[in-house]
């Protein structure tokens, strides 16, 4: 885009220094002149709607890739986050069962224990 604006720049100040030099060293007619002037002035606001035009053009191509960046980085963000909720569920889920498992385990070993103990007893 800075390239587009350095060279309407230099183009629009090409123009007017040939205007003016044409003015100064033309050998036509008053009106010839004013004619060649009005259809040097017309080109160039011509070249100049058109450069605009295709900054505009560069301008909307550019925020549609960007938009689209943000819609693809957004849906990757929004995969990484349901892809760390579901982790986090099963990672929730495997420690309650080792819990459960845990204390199933200790109630088994205190129920044996108490067995023994119970039998300790009753033989002595």
């Amino acid at each position: 885009m800075k390239n587009s604006v350095e060279t309407l720049g230099v183009f629009l100040l090409g123009t007017a220094v040939g205007a003016a030099l044409g003015i100064l060293f033309a050998p036509d007619a008053g009106e010839e002149t004013r004619n060649a002037l009005a259809e040097t002035a017309t080109n160039s606001w011509d070249t100049i709607k058109e450069k605009v035009k295709t900054g505009e053009d560069e301008l909307n191509q550019y925020k549609d890739q960007a938009v689209d960046y943000k819609n693809q980085v957004a849906d990757q963000a929004k995969a990484k986050v349901s892809e760390y909720k579901d982790k986090a569920a099963d990672l929730k889920d495997k420690a309650v069962d080792y819990k459960d498992q845990a204390v199933d385990d200790a109630k088994s070993k205190a129920k044996e224990k108490s067995n023994d103990i119970n039998n300790d007893i009753q033989q002595a």
